[in-house]
Formats: structure tokens, sequence, C-alpha cells
């Protein structure tokens, strides 16, 4: 049969389509308020009013041949239509298709968002607001152009309009680009939608009025509004003002555009944090990401924190640490030592006061290439923004910061209802999903005082000028997941993590002053009504065995009860804790020895020290556990990351040896896929392998051996490892032997610890294009034990003094460590003796990059 070309064929658009673009587009009626305010920015206008009457009834009419209304005239909730004559009654009976109707449609209820902006001329109303997806705003590439005024314009999509559909069924806007031009208006019915075949038979009715009033701008209205029961329910202004509060910016230091909004007559005001609130924050933090032609980006963050948050007197024991060190001197002790604890080294810049508004203030500068994660996905700087976070004390009734909120109008709940980091355009909210920035994840983190989601409030300010390669998505629910936003991510979540470490570092520092202080008190004098100490005057005082053994008992369980609901709670006190029970516990232990050896105790004395005792060891076995099982984790999860590299490439040599043997391919050239196969699976036992050992069935055995053969064959064990990441393993044995005692899993975890921090150091300078030219590792016994270095970048100097401190690490990918690898080791070296140190050698690049284990305490004297 003889192709035949078919005329007449075009694409259409269902008229249908809009409906359900509407109802996905946005997300509520605020966000489609929004969306017309935004457009109010984009024309100039210096604010703009939003004005609500639910009550407000009226009607519109348009005429048009009945053909073309006839089958538009279905209700809504609250439109009627009908077709009338000039005179308004209505039409009965059969109609002329051809004659003249007019369309009345009477409306309850009005939403008008009105603007001094520009206008839009004839032209732009037809080729631009009438056009779906039209939007004279939108640039091929780069940043879009700027209006008259020098403002970047928010919209791009030509699709907010759809958006009102939520509001009503009415769509009207009125517009006049001068007080002398006459006034243009145009109008049409969302409701149509569902009964045109296309989107081109929907009616649309035009007008021209004279410009009586002297209005320029643009009227942007919703007639007929749906659910009209919930707009006029109790209390719906306040909650419209405040919902709008979170989406035309809440902060009066980014606030651009002043927006004013009336319902049902009650005018209302949009709520804001204004200035004065936000210096009632006992810890701010500001952000400044700087980048641009012929500058390295890179990240400015401050941070600047009030006394107040650390002299907590909300808690039982922090109350007593903070009189200790804030009541004699008003903690200018603590100031003048800050610089001197090692977490606080790390900082470029500290000052610290206990005189001024602000106790303690921080500055660090972070590099673009500190930032950029591991992983493969492309990154690209985002462009110049800045932001703050601002951290409130609002929890407790009456609390200081609460009565001076509430003494400007805001109370703590409006706070909270605020809470999280808002991403702002130009002063206008991009809608993100829930926690977006993750800040619940810093109170499960191990971190005790970092940032709550309650209390903290903040914004990124960003501008359509610099940061125009973030795209928001059509339905304003945050940005489009590329490389330009997932560069600002990674660096919003540098900042999020800058803001816990200052409160953490600051808050630890005390916690170690407080220590100190109490190391120098005189005995009898240390404030802490800890039930050991009691325990132990006790144990000096009494001649009493049972009345010793009976009270410590109880006196330890309280404590131990008391130490784990602290740890459920997220409050226990790290250098106060466990280890601080156990060593008090064996002193109360001795003391009633001693005492015994006066009295001779009965046998239900004895089963009470004994059950004392028991208890003590208990726990000191599950420490020793936990940090053990924390080590293995740690170990099987590099173990994971092989094995994934290793089966990846298995799959990839078998599928080659299937196309092979498809092909004919001779043997010669399949056997080398089968080596490569046996390859990764031997490495893959040999990693496993050194798992196995140190699993807890182990870890009680202490055995004899030879550091030089226990690092020789660790090396030979991971052989395939250092091969496939390209690194060289150096071993340089000490002469003759170094014999060692000591629980073998444990050095395992250390060195294997030690060793995997140094392969991931140098694969990431490959990754970042930073690869040295021979990435070596090297293993150097000597008399006291073993020193362990690479050729990587070294120790960053922010970290050098903390580094072996718990949750401190500058991998910039969470998933990658999380400060705990070197903490573990230094306790798990503890428990035989030994110790771990960094050098003071230093690299090429000027960082100290070796790293000492001394295992004196356990070497076999010959």
């Amino acid at each position: 049969m003889e192709n035949v070309q078919l005329d007449g064929l075009e694409l259409r658009v269902g008229a249908h389509v809009l409906i359900q673009l509407g109802s996905e587009l946005v997300t509520d009626v605020e966000q489609a308020i929004l969306e017309c305010v935004k457009n109010a920015y984009d024309a100039d206008s210096p604010g703009c009013s939003i004005e609500i009457e639910t009550r407000e009834e009226g009607v519109r009419k348009e005429t048009k041949p009945a053909a073309q209304l006839k089958k538009f005239l279905s209700p809504t909730e609250s439109v009627r239509a009908s077709l009338c004559n000039v005179d308004g009654t209505e039409i009965e009976g059969d109609l002329d298709p051809t004659s003249e109707v007019t369309r009345c449609l009477n409306y309850t209820g009005r939403i008008t968002i009105k603007d001094d902006g520009a206008g839009l001329t004839i032209g732009a109303l037809s080729n631009s607001w009438l056009v779906i997806s039209g939007s004279q705003k939108r640039a091929s590439s780069g940043p879009k152009k700027k209006t008259p005024k020098g403002r970047t314009p928010l919209g791009d999509k030509g699709l907010g309009r759809l958006g009102t559909m939520k509001l009503g069924d009415i769509l009207l806007i009125e517009t006049a680009t001068a007080a002398t031009e006459p006034v243009y208006s145009v109008q049409f019915r969302w409701g149509d939608c569902d009964y045109a075949a296309t989107v081109d038979e929907i009616p649309v009715h035009s007008s021209t009025q004279p410009n009586s009033e002297g209005f320029k701008g643009t009227r942007v209205s919703v007639l007929g509004l749906n659910d009209m029961t919930e707009w006029r329910r109790p209390k719906r202004v306040d909650e419209i003002t405040k919902s709008l509060a979170r989406l035309v910016s809440p902060f009066e230091a980014t606030s651009t555009f002043p927006v004013g909004i009336t319902l049902d007559g009650a005018e209302q005001s949009l709520i804001a944090v204004t200035s004065d609130v936000l210096r009632r924050a006992i810890a701010e933090f500001s952000f400044e990401w700087i980048s641009g032609e012929g500058i390295n980006p890179h990240l400015i963050a401050r941070a600047r924190l009030r006394k107040r948050l650390l002299a907590s007197e909300r808690k039982g024991r922090q109350a007593e640490k903070t009189k200790l060190v804030f009541a004699p001197d008003g903690g200018e002790a603590f100031a003048e030592a800050l610089p001197s604890f090692g977490r606080m080294k790390g900082y470029d810049k500290l000052n610290a006061t206990h005189h001024g508004p602000w106790f303690v203030e921080l500055e660090r500068r972070y590099e673009w290439t500190d930032i950029l994660p591991d992983s493969q996905m492309a990154m690209l700087d985002p462009g110049p923004f800045a932001g703050a976070f601002y951290y409130f004390h609002l929890n407790e009734l009456g609390a200081p910061d609460e009565a001076a909120a509430a003494g400007v109008g805001i109370d703590s709940a409006l706070i909270k209802s605020m809470s999280g980091i808002s991403v702002l355009r130009d002063g206008f909210r991009v809608r993100s999903p829930g926690d977006w920035l993750g800040l619940s994840s810093e109170m499960t983190s191990g971190s005790t005082y970092g940032l709550r989601v309650d209390n903290t409030i903040g914004y990124f300010a960003l501008t359509g000028e610099f940061n125009y390669g973030l795209t928001e998505k059509s339905d304003r629910e945050g940005f489009v997941e590329d490389a330009h936003y997932r560069g600002f991510l990674q660096i919003a979540r540098l900042c999020r993590k800058f803001a816990s470490d200052a409160m953490e570092n600051v808050r630890r520092s005390l916690d170690e002053q407080a220590r100190k202080l109490i190391e120098t008190q005189p005995a009898g004098q240390v404030p802490f009504s800890d039930p050991l100490d009691e325990m132990e005057k006790a144990a000096k005082a009494s001649t009493d065995i049972k009345a010793i053994a009976d009270k410590a008992t109880e006196d330890l369980q309280r404590g131990l009860i008391e130490l784990e609901q602290a740890d459920r709670d997220g409050t226990i006190d790290p250098d106060l804790s466990r280890t601080k029970a156990m060593q008090l516990a064996n002193a109360a232990i001795a003391a009633i020895d001693r005492v015994r050896g006066d009295i001779v105790p009965n046998s239900s004395q004895n089963a009470a020290i004994r059950r004392l005792r028991q208890s003590v060891e208990d726990r000191q076995e599950q420490m020793v556990s936990l940090y053990e099982s924390a080590a293995v984790g740690l170990s099987a999860r590099g173990l994971a990351h092989e094995l994934r590299t290793h089966l990846a490439e298995i799959r990839q040599k078998v599928t080659a040896i299937q196309k092979a043997a498809k092909g004919g391919t001779s043997e010669h050239n399949v056997l080398p896929l089968i080596r490569s196969i046996r390859s990764s699976c031997t490495a893959i036992s040999n990693a496993a392998a050194l798992i196995d050992p140190m699993l807890p069935r182990s870890r009680s055995l202490k055995d004899e051996f030879d550091i030089n053969e226990f690092v020789s064959e660790y090396l030979e064990n991971r052989t395939l490892s250092f091969e496939k990441n390209g690194i060289k393993a150096v071993h340089v044995p000490i002469e003759g032997k170094l014999r060692v005692r000591v629980n073998r899993p444990r050095l395992l975890q250390v060195l294997d610890n030690l060793t995997r921090n140094s392969t991931y150091w140098l694969r990431r300078g490959s990754l970042l294009g930073q690869a040295v030219a021979a990435p070596t590792v090297t293993f150097e016994v000597n008399s006291r034990g073993f020193t362990i270095w690479d050729n990587g970048p070294g120790v960053d100097p922010h970290v050098e003094e903390s580094l072996f401190e718990i949750f401190v690490t500058t991998k910039p990918d969470p998933s990658a460590g999380q400060g705990l690898g070197l903490f573990i080791v230094t306790q798990l070296l503890g428990l035989d003796g030994c110790t771990i140190e960094l050098l003071a050698d230093r690299n090429v690049l000027g960082r100290r990059y070796k790293f000492a284990v001394d295992l004196s305490a356990i070497i076999i004297k010959e």
C-alpha cells in the first residue's frame, strides 16, 4: 500500500493538564499567594498588599457567542454560573449558537494581591500572562537580566499563576503601566478546564477601562474562594499571617519587600523576627561563602557565645560545675585559660573575655578543597552567599531569653514554630522538605552540646544574581539536585558542623576546667555531692563493716542508675562519668578492705563486699567490650568498602569471561581474567581474616609475640588492598626482636585504624587531583614500639592538638568517619598502659604527620 500523507494533524494540549499542574504545583494556599507576591517583587514594586474578603459577594459578566459559553456553566463551591440577558435575567430554553449572550459569574469571597510596580502592557498580557509556561524572565544561561531597579527576577517558569487554582475559581488580573494609561483586565475560570477539550477553548474575557483612580501597577484577584469554612475558621488570619511570615523573609535583616495583609477588614502585619529579638540569642553564628573570578572559594565561619550558654543552671551537676568555674571571678580565669585547651587551638581567631556581651568569639576559614567530599558526584561552587544561625534557650518557663522575647511581642512558641534553617532567595523563602539540613542528626550523633532543632532559627541568604546555578523545582519544594545544589548543601552542612562544634568545644573545655579545679580542691571541699565520694568518707569513718558494705552498695547502685539515666537523656558528663565512678568505687573497696583487717566480718558482710566489687568489675568489663566492639565496627566499615570494590571487579571479569566464551576466545585470553578473580577472592579472604581475630570471643586472651613479625604479617594480608589503591607499604624493622605480651586483637585494631587513615588521605588526594608521585605508608618498628606515617597531606593544623579526643575529625564526608577511630585507639592502648602521640616532625607542607605508638608497658624484657 502506498504511503499517503495525512494533513491537518497537530499536537494539542488538553485543558485538564492545567488542573493536574495546578494541583501539584504548590503545597498550600500560602505558597499560592506567595507566587503572586513574588511577581509583584519582579515588577519593581516597593511592596505589596494582600486583601482577603471571605464575605464579599459580586458578579463578573462576560459576553460571547452562545456556542463558546453554553457548556461552561458548571457551579463550584463559591461560584454560580448562568447565561443572562442584557438586563441580567437568566435565559431559559434553547439558544442560537451564534447569538451573543452574557455569562454571569456570581461569586463569594475574594483574595487580591496588589502592587505598585511597572504594570503590564497589552502585549505582555497576551504573550506572557496568557501563555502557560511563558515567561519573559527566563534566561537561557547565566544570570537573569535585571529589572530597571536592579532586582534579579525570582520567577522564570511561567507557572506560578497555576497555583492560584488552590485559592479559588476565577482568576482576574487588572493592570496599568501608568496613572494616565487605561486599565487592562483579563479573566478566566479554572473550573472551565474540566469542560474544555483543549486549552484554547477556555473562555477568556478581556476589557479596557478608563483609569479614573490613577492606578499604576497590577492587581491579581482570585474570586469565589475554595474551602470557605476553612477561611472563616477562628484564628485563621493569625495562621495565615504566621505562615506568610515564614515565606516572606521572617528576618528583619534580610527582608527586602514589605507585605501587608488584611482579612475581613482586620489589618495584620507579618510578624518578623526583628534584630532586637535576635540579639537575645545566647549563641549566634555567621557565615560568608566567598567566591568569584580570581578568588579561591572559601568559607569564613564565625561564632559568638554568651556566658549564659555556658553558665547553665538547668541541670544539677552542670549548675555545680558552673558555680565552681564562674563563681570566684566571673569566669576570668576560664577566659584566660580557654586558648590553651586542645579543642580551642583549631580556630584561626579566638577572643575570650568575662566582662563583655559575648564570652567567647571564634573564627575559622575553610578552603573549597577541604569541603569537597570523597564521592565521585560532580559538585560546583554555588556562588557567593551569606548565612546566620541563632540559638535560644526557650524551653524553660520564665527563662531570661523568653522574657526578653515576650517583651517585644514574640514568645517562645513562635520562635519554636519558626525553628529550623530557611533558604532565602532575595528575601523570599525557598521551601525545603523537613529538616533538610539535618539539625536533628546533631542530637543523635554523640554530641552532648550541639545545636537543637527547637532552639535554632537561621537562614542562608541567596541571590538570583550570584546563585543563579541553583534552580528551584517547579513545585517550589527545594532545589533541583544538581552539581550547584550539591555544592551548596555541602557548604551548608559544614556551617552546621562548625556551629555545633563551637558550642561543643567551648563547653567541653569548661568541663575540663572544672575537672582541673576539682583536682586542686582540698580534701572534703569538692562541690559535687557524688554518692561514691560519700561512700569513701563512710568507709574511712565507720568501724562497722556491714554498715559500710550496705551503704556502699546502695550508693553505688544509685549512682549507676543516675549515670544510666543521664546516658539515656543525652546529659551524661563525659569527664565525671563511668571512668570516675569506677575509680572511686575501687578506692572505696580498698578502704573497706583496710577496715576489714581490724574487724572480722561475718558471711553477710563478706557477701555485700563481693556484690560491690562484682558490680564495679562488671562495669569495667562493659566499657572494655564497648571500646572493642566499636573498634571492630570501624574496621568492618572499611572491610565493607573493600568488599564492594572487589565484588565489582569480580562481576566485571565474570562478564568479560561470558563474552569471551560466546565469542570463542582462546584459553590464553581468558586466563588473566580468572587470575584477577582469584586475586580479588584472596583479597576478600585476607580482609575478612583481619576482622575475625578482633571479635569479642578472643578479647580476654593475651599473647606473646614479636612486633616485627606482627607488622609483617599484617602488611602481607593487606598487600592486595595497597595495590588496588596504588600505595606502597614500607616496613622498617628493628634489629633483633621486640617481644610484647598483650591482647593481639586490640593491637591489631590499633594498627588497622592507623593504616586505614593513611589509606583514606592518600586516596582523597588522588580524588581531588592532589595525588603524590608515589603514595607510601611507612611502618617503622623501634625500641619503644612502632611509628606509622605516610606522604599524604598530613594532619590539619586546626586539630593537631585535639586529634585524639572524641568526635574530632576533618573528614568532610560523615560516612568516612565521625572522629571515633583515634579516640578508641587511645582507649584500647590505655587498657594496657600504652600510649599514642602525634610527633612534632613536619612534612613538606609544614604539617605534623607521624604517629608513634609507645608499647613500653607491655615489652618483655630479655
